[in-house]
């Protein structure tokens, strides 16, 4: 389920998978210390400028970079915005399953089998 937060126009799925890929996390985790130029990037990774331009290209589509122009160079910057969106989103899911009832008494699994017995793996005896 992915859900855009309006006020900082991040969609939550998106920005997970954006994360999710080894680099570009690496990337971000750059961009925690300070803002860097695809080069310095490219080199503290080896990994080329063309390959770090494609992983900024899908964490800006995030909402999780913006990029500035400092001379000749476009440096990039995490959002802090950004993250507090994403963390804001984590901790609405950690307050809806701390609501969830023990599913094994008082709401048990719904799934059947074809003969029509209770088809969870969990069984109370």
């Amino acid at each position: 389920m992915t859900e855009v937060n309006e006020r900082t126009s991040i969609d939550f799925g998106i920005a997970l998978k954006a994360l999710a890929e080894p680099t570009r996390f690496k990337i971000a985790q750059l961009l925690l210390e300070r803002h860097h130029c695809s080069r310095s990037i490219s080199k503290t990774l080896g990994i080329s400028e063309s390959a770090v331009s494609q992983h900024m290209s899908v964490l800006k589509k995030a909402g999780l970079v913006e990029g500035f122009r400092h001379g000749y160079h476009v440096h990039y910057v995490l959002r802090p915005e950004a993250l507090r969106a994403m963390v804001a989103h984590l901790e609405q899911w950690i307050e809806r399953t701390e609501r969830i009832e023990d599913c094994h008494e008082t709401n048990p699994c719904r799934f059947k089998l074809d003969d029509g017995t209770n088809g969870c793996l969990y069984r109370s005896e």
